[in-house]
């Protein structure tokens, strides 16, 4: 046993050595540098030494028992001071900065730095308790202590959330225009909204059912029970016997929350991923299209050139004139989206998957899904703006610190969803969401997608680090593509490296402390759960959301071709 505990770490060692020396180092043919101003490199390394720090710091923390089942806690302090570091990276960088556009982006790093430091705290309310954390813990993870189903106002609350997400994710869409585009307006303003709505409701019903069925289930609905599936099912037969009428209503609208996410959202973002659109101004203007229905900062500029002319004009849109057919009238085109055109479609892409997830989460945990949802597009709004900020080509050398970031709050938001490293606080009941009966494989993936939900969006997140803020007609993307996804690989090395850390400890100090007498009360567990959880958010993060999704979109802005091929096709009706 001892043997295969060690080869075990050794293995995990070695593969986090080659994450992080194919992340940071083995990137032939990349131009990116960082800057030769002292300043820029002092918080860079600054930076990603605090992250190094935080990173070194969770590791350790299973050499102790009391740590250990303390995690939630230094899980939050370790991203509060990773946050705190970025606070002070931005002021540093305000201070410094040479341009307007520099105090700009230092100026937007600020706010989206103290909007990190707000959201960890209001994420950290939610909690259940684990044994050992009594008396000194209280959970809230049900609206009240000793609540062992989710209250009916904690459901409304999570209703709620079908409204609010949809309106930030457009609001950062709307900074690049993409919210003009067809795909941002019938996916994030009605088919999001359509899919959290019937998951809220499905929520709100089973809320209503529990309550009224709590003296039959005896408290069954509760995720927190250690009962197991067969008393989850229990308690989901006698809440159907108290509310029979809503029974057959909640399967239907679960099953249709995920339908709408996978076979209307996934579905168009796989036909057209772009959040680009067009708008004509001239004699070739399309019927209501004129100029006037422009933003102001979008109003073309009069061109005598004869042909097609491409601008980036700076506020996430691009532009193109042309003359009309032999009559000397001007035909002016602006493409809305175009400097964000490949984040916004990621960001799709990542919103869908959130969807899904979000259905399977019971009311507090579809709260704090959402929170950590619009966390991490903060987070890439984030480290952009720093970029900006410190006058850097590409974010590449900020990959280490942010995918720290994204990593604790990954651990974050399992936290916050409700569950602990422990089998107790699995949520049993969530596995007969949208199913009528016990069906081995389709309840045990649910209860996975419920548990590990958390770190399933985060990993889904990761190429955002790269493709946030990268317009159309990108020439990192176009003249060197093979270095522009290593960037991407890059940053899903970096997070799969994170999980390997910390499981390759969990591994260490389980093997060390296996003669323990709470070996199989924290250490195994914690092991336990460390490992499925690196295995399944690597995987996804190098062969889902690398592999398939974000080299779709790099494919698909490459064919495209040019900004002058755009607005031809539109000009010629095709688009």
């Amino acid at each position: 046993h001892q043997a295969l505990a060690t080869g075990s770490v050794l293995g995990l060692v070695c593969a986090f050595v080659a994450a992080v020396v194919s992340g940071l180092v083995s990137r032939r043919g990349s131009s990116t540098t960082i800057e030769a101003n002292s300043k820029t490199r002092n918080t860079v390394w600054a930076l990603n030494g605090v992250a190094a720090l935080t990173a070194v710091v969770h590791g350790l923390a299973f050499s102790s028992n009391s740590f250990t089942f303390r995690e939630d806690s230094i899980v939050l302090y370790l991203a509060q001071t990773l946050a705190v570091a970025l606070v002070l990276a931005s002021v540093k960088s305000m201070r410094a900065s040479a341009t307007e556009q520099q105090r700009a982006g230092a100026v937007r790093a600020l706010a989206c730095a103290a909007a990190v430091l707000a959201l960890n705290r209001v994420s950290s309310y939610s909690t259940v308790c684990r044994e050992e954390q009594l008396p000194g813990c209280t959970p809230t993870f049900y609206g009240l202590p000793s609540a062992s189903i989710s209250s009916i106002p904690l459901a409304a609350a999570n209703a709620a959330m079908a409204w609010l997400v949809p309106l930030v994710v457009r609001r950062f869409l709307r900074r690049s225009h993409s919210d003009r585009a067809l795909l941002s307006k019938l996916w994030v303003s009605v088919g999001m909204r359509v899919s959290m709505g019937m998951a809220a409701l499905y929520w709100v019903l089973d809320s209503v059912d529990g309550s009224l069925a709590s003296g039959l289930a005896g408290g069954g609905s509760g995720a927190s029970s250690a009962g197991g599936m067969e008393t989850a099912a229990a308690g989901i037969s006698a809440g159907s016997a108290a509310g029979s009428d809503w029974s057959d209503l909640r399967i239907v609208l679960a099953r249709m929350a995920v339908g709408v996410a996978l076979g209307g959202g996934l579905a168009a973002w796989f036909a057209s991923p772009f959040c680009i659109d067009v708008a004509i101004t001239g004699p070739g203007a399309a019927p209501g299209k004129p100029s006037e229905a422009l933003p102001t900062s979008l109003q073309p500029q009069s061109s005598s050139t004869s042909h097609v002319k491409s601008t980036d004009n700076g506020n996430g849109s691009g532009s193109g004139s042309g003359s009309g057919s032999g009559n000397g009238h001007q035909t002016t085109a602006v493409i809305l989206g175009y400097g964000n055109a490949h984040g916004a479609a990621y960001l799709v892409f990542v919103s869908v998957v959130f969807c899904v997830l979000y259905v399977f989460q019971q009311p507090m945990g579809g709260i704090m899904l959402s929170l950590l949802f619009v966390e991490l597009v903060v987070c890439a709004e984030l480290f952009d703006s720093l970029r900006d900020a410190l006058g850097m080509a590409d974010g590449t050398p900020l990959l280490p610190a942010q995918m720290a970031l994204t990593a604790q709050l990954a651990y974050l938001g399992f936290f916050a969803t409700g569950h602990q490293f422990t089998l107790v606080s699995i949520q049993w009941s969530t596995a007969f969401v949208g199913v009528r009966e016990m069906q081995l494989l389709v309840c045990g993936a649910i209860v996975v997608v419920n548990t590990l939900g958390a770190f399933i969006l985060c990993a889904a997140s990761v190429p955002l680090a790269g493709l946030w803020n990268e317009s159309l007609g990108s020439q990192a993307l176009r003249l060197a593509p093979n270095s522009f996804f290593s960037r991407l690989s890059a940053a899903g090395a970096l997070f799969a490296a994170y999980n390997l850390l910390v499981s390759a400890s969990a591994a260490a100090f389980a093997a060390w402390f296996r003669r323990h007498l709470m070996v199989w009360k924290i250490f195994a567990p914690r092991f336990m759960f460390s490992a499925p959880t690196m295995l399944l958010s690597s995987a996804l993060v190098l062969f889902v959301a690398v592999g398939f999704a974000a080299a779709r979109i790099l494919r698909a802005g490459l064919a495209i071709g040019s900004v002058q091929a755009v607005v031809a096709r539109r000009l010629r009706g095709r688009v």
